[in-house]
């Protein structure tokens, strides 16, 4: 591969411009495009590309579309959109984006030759709204490609922007693989400076991960006091808390600090039964004691964990018989948010209350995979809801067509139209004599009648306007034949599009159901066998002290 990819020097220095919104509909998806609601903007897209509304905004609102389908995983929808873009006819500015978002779509789909070459292709300068994704994407294929020297030149492209701390991570990884550990030590000493310098919550948990890649490494050199010096600093609360007090644990064991072992187990076995790092650390703090010689203290934390892992087994059979009922995937679709909305999930005991399913979801919510079948089930659900609605709708108008072709007495009812027009101008008639004969009344009479006429010759005026248009009327309405047929052809259509939405969101149900009760049962297989370990330790005490009462009653006996 060509070292064209070392480094793309963006030629442009001009700020990004607002994008200048020549059709009502583009502006709206665009409003719901920048508030990621990317499905209320591709149905909106939709409709305006129906109604050949985006006349002026016509490669851009594709690229949109494209963007957004791959940001639904939509890969092949993607693709040839991209694809159609590609060609000399598009704008340059715009084939170069959808260069750059083809290399992305290859990208995701781990074809790195092909998202190589995708950027290769890009001529001239992108839009400077994407020159930092740019160079994030560049620069981390050049490390996937083992391409270190591009990558680095990457790195100081990237200079102080947001995405500088992933690279440097991703570049220490690789520098692992490779086996400089010196190189990745040094790398990872970057990415936790860096980190450490950005006051926010992400950042935060990416310094915790480089200490605690730090002191892997340290404890794979044997250096056991730098990892232990790495382990001080990782946070007790947060993403990589668990696996930092469980390691630092393991290195106060081997340096046979065991009192400083015990605090961080004691404060890791108090959280939930649901995170791997909890069930070993309520094994590991007896087995700590039981190493101290404090039998009794040992003793009474196997039997504190073998009632944990207890629990742990019945929650999780609760679990199991949670996902199993019918409305659950869409309760649990519901509630994401909810559930998501935990500030400190690995650090606290989270709630069982079931409309937030279960914490021994944790890992698996972690993998974009299973966050996308969520996310696109909700659609699903929102898409089944308005479906539903339509459906009543077709119904009921279903109902007014039939009530219409099956009215009856409308002979009957022109009469009566007819015989109230004579009648209310018979009453029209005699109510003006009746005003002409106040006339003669005296002035101060006809004062007081004034504007009781005036309001009541308004009134009348507006009942004759009613009643002149329905005499006009020489036939009742009758439906057109077109017209049923369309409302026939509709409720068709939405009825198919119902059963096409139910077999999906089925089929989704299914997905997700197997991988929860895949994940469920990877959970049960660890608590059994740390509730094992638990009863035979249990066990191997009751066998010592009960050793240590015969030996003592035997040393006792005359």
């Amino acid at each position: 591969m060509r070292k064209l990819l070392l480094l793309w020097l963006l030629a442009t220095s001009l700020p990004l411009q607002a994008a200048l919104v020549r059709e009502p509909e583009y502006g709206g998806i665009l409003f719901n495009y920048f508030q990621q609601d990317y499905f209320a903007a591709l149905v909106q897209y939709q409709y305006a590309a129906g109604k050949n509304a985006l006349q002026h905004h016509g490669d851009e609102a594709r690229l949109l579309q494209g963007g957004m389908a791959l940001s639904y995983g939509l890969t092949e929808q993607a693709g040839q959109i991209f694809n159609d873009l590609l060609t000399p006819q598009v704008n340059a500015s715009q084939r170069n984006r959808a260069w750059f978002y083809l290399a992305k779509l290859h990208y995701q789909k781990a074809d790195i030759p092909r998202a190589a070459h995708a950027l290769q292709q890009i001529d001239g300068s992108l839009p400077a709204d994407l020159a930092a994704e740019f160079n994030y994407l560049a620069t981390l294929i050049n490390i996937r490609n083992q391409q270190l020297d591009a990558a680095q030149q990457g790195l100081q492209q990237a200079g102080a922007d947001q995405y500088q701390p992933y690279l440097l991570y991703n570049l220490a990884i690789t520098r692992l693989q490779n086996g400089d550990q010196t190189g990745a030590a040094a790398t990872l000493n970057q990415v936790m400076a860096l980190a450490s310098s950005r006051n926010n919550a992400e950042m935060a948990a990416l310094a915790d991960r480089a200490r605690h890649a730090l002191s892997q490494l340290a404890l794979q050199q044997g250096e056991l006091l730098t990892a232990w010096n790495h382990l001080q600093q990782v946070r007790t609360t947060g993403l990589y808390s668990n696996r930092a007090l469980l390691t630092y644990a393991w290195a106060a064991i081997r340096l046979q600090r065991y009192g400083d072992a015990v605090p961080a187990l004691q404060l890791q076995e108090q959280r939930s039964i649901a995170i791997p790092e909890t069930q070993e650390a309520k094994v590991l703090l007896a087995h700590v004691y039981e190493t101290q010689g404090a039998h009794r203290s040992a003793l009474r934390q196997y039997l504190v964990a073998e009632n944990a892992f207890k629990d742990g087994l019945a929650t999780l059979q609760d679990a199991r018989r949670i996902i199993a009922a019918q409305e659950i995937p869409q309760e649990f679709v519901i509630n994401l948010e909810a559930m998501l909305d935990e500030s400190d999930w690995y650090g606290m005991q989270p709630s069982l209350d079931y409309n937030k399913l279960t914490p021994f979801l944790t890992e698996l919510m972690a993998s974009n995979h299973f966050y996308s079948v969520i996310k696109e089930l909700r659609d699903l659900y929102g898409i089944r809801r308005n479906l539903e609605f339509w459906q009543m709708q077709t119904r009921q108008h279903a109902l007014i067509i039939r009530l219409r072709r099956e009215q009856s007495g409308m002979e009957q009812l022109m009469a009566d139209v007819q015989r109230s027009e004579q009648q209310f101008r018979f009453y029209k008639t005699s109510l003006q004599e009746l005003r002409l004969t106040t006339l003669t009344l005296p002035e101060w009479d006809q004062e007081r009648f004034a504007s009781l006429w005036k309001n009541t010759m308004r009134e009348l005026d507006l009942v004759d306007d009613r009643v002149s248009q329905v005499a006009a009327i020489r036939a009742p309405y009758r439906l057109s034949q077109q017209l049923e047929q369309q409302s026939q052809q509709m409720t068709a259509r939405v009825e198919q599009e119902l059963a096409a939405t139910n077999g999906l969101i089925r089929a989704l149900e299914n997905r997700m159901r197997a991988v929860i009760q895949a994940e469920l049962d990877r959970h049960e297989e660890r608590i059994r066998y740390y509730w094992a370990q638990a009863r035979l330790g249990k066990a191997r005490l009751y066998d010592k002290a009960l050793i240590n009462l015969e030996e003592s009653g035997t040393g006792a006996t005359p």
